[in-house]
């Protein structure tokens, strides 16, 4: 029997990956005493079939400022590193697929994000 959850297996992962991309990664919501830049990642279950897990990661990169020169080229740079992604370890497997970018417009127009969707394909290993 497994020692961890698909779903810790999977969020860990993914907070190793992202921290070596960039500092300052937060699950699901930045600390208080964050510090820009910054991203928050979030996790959304779509499915299930054939033995795998589909499911939504929701990146957010933060800035402040005028330029959204920094929080592109972290979104440049995640795109990058994550599309296509291939992860295996003795809970889980994991394929990752970019999907889609975009610009939010936050009501302090000093804050810059940009919002980042990716598609994961999961498969848990059992009996290894």
């Amino acid at each position: 029997m497994q020692s961890t959850s698909k779903t810790i297996a999977l969020r860990d992962a993914l907070q190793n990956l992202l921290n070596s991309l960039t500092e300052n990664v937060y699950y699901e919501e930045a600390s208080v005493s964050r510090h820009y830049p910054y991203i928050v990642f979030e996790l959304s279950e779509l499915g299930f079939s054939d033995e795998r897990t589909l499911i939504q990661m929701e990146v957010n990169a933060f800035d402040y400022g005028k330029s959204s020169s920094t929080v592109e080229m972290i979104s440049d740079e995640i795109q990058e590193a994550l599309d296509q992604y291939y992860f295996i370890n003795d809970y889980i497997q994991f394929c990752i697929y970019k999907d889609s970018r975009q610009i939010i417009k936050e009501m302090d127009k000093k804050i810059i994000r940009r919002r980042m969707l990716f598609e994961i394909h999961l498969h848990e290993r059992k009996g290894v």
